[in-house]
């Protein structure tokens, strides 16, 4: 079996467009052009030395090798993101007071609080799971930090 290293850039390039639903998408928040991003994903098919990609549609849909890529490659950029904060020194502590909806709690607070936390660990986190209207009172009164919630067109300080 030859070995295979794969570049990290490529991995975060076909993450981004599969979480943004968008290769064009993922090129613009990644700052690069979508041509750029094409030839990323042709480079991360002839790594992988198999299809990750097939027609669906006018679209692409991901193969079964391109679902366990996916895997492997979110767990890959995590790694490489915790080794980087590691080294770099950042050491934040204190307390965050986060508000999320519930929505957002239950599918998203547990995996990214775990990594932050390992990341992070002189930082409490105080996760208040509330309603949208009461998450944005809770930010205007100043007790909470920060919210995840859907916005209903309020002003709010740094919305």
């Amino acid at each position: 079996m030859r070995r295979v290293t794969f570049d990290l850039d490529v991995l975060r390039s076909f993450v981004a467009g599969m979480e943004l639903g968008s290769f064009a998408r993922a090129a613009e928040r990644l700052g690069r052009s979508t041509s750029a991003v094409s030839a990323q994903l042709k480079k991360l098919e002839e790594q992988a030395a198999t299809p990750i990609f097939r027609k669906s549609g006018r679209g692409l849909a991901l193969t079964e090798a391109g679902e366990t890529m996916l895997g492997y490659a979110r767990r890959l950029l995590e790694l490489n993101d915790e080794a980087a904060a590691a080294i770099h020194d950042v050491e934040l502590e204190g307390w965050v007071r986060l508000g999320l909806q519930e929505d957002f709690g239950e599918a998203v607070l547990p995996e990214v609080l775990g990594r932050f936390a390992r990341a992070h660990p002189k930082v409490k986190i105080e996760a208040r799971i509330a309603r949208s209207h009461e998450l944005a009172d809770r930010i205007t009164q100043g007790s909470l930090d920060i919210a995840l919630a859907w916005h209903n067109g309020a002003s709010l300080p740094y919305s």
